[in-house]
């Protein structure tokens, strides 16, 4: 797994605010790809991106996470990072 970026932020649409890493430059196209899966450190499905934003050089990413995760679990994402396969 990869380092998707680091959550700054949720919304209350169920959605997760990911700066990305530095890493995820434009090279790494695999990354960029809307609806690929995002996972906690636990290996743990969380949602997909949604949407890519920002600057290319670290962008962002809005991931739409899955209805089984719970509401007060989003609060404890912040601050974490988030990966990708």
């Amino acid at each position: 797994m990869k380092i998707l970026g680091t959550v700054l932020h949720t919304s209350s649409h169920k959605n997760l605010i990911v700066r990305g890493d530095k890493s995820n430059k434009a090279g790494n196209k695999k990354l960029f790809r809307i609806n690929n899966l995002v996972f906690d450190r636990r290996k743990t499905k969380i949602g997909k991106v949604n949407d890519v934003f920002g600057p290319v050089d670290q962008p962002y990413f809005s991931v739409r996470v899955f209805k089984n995760v719970a509401g007060e679990n989003l609060r404890g994402f912040k601050g974490k990072h988030v990966y990708v396969k």
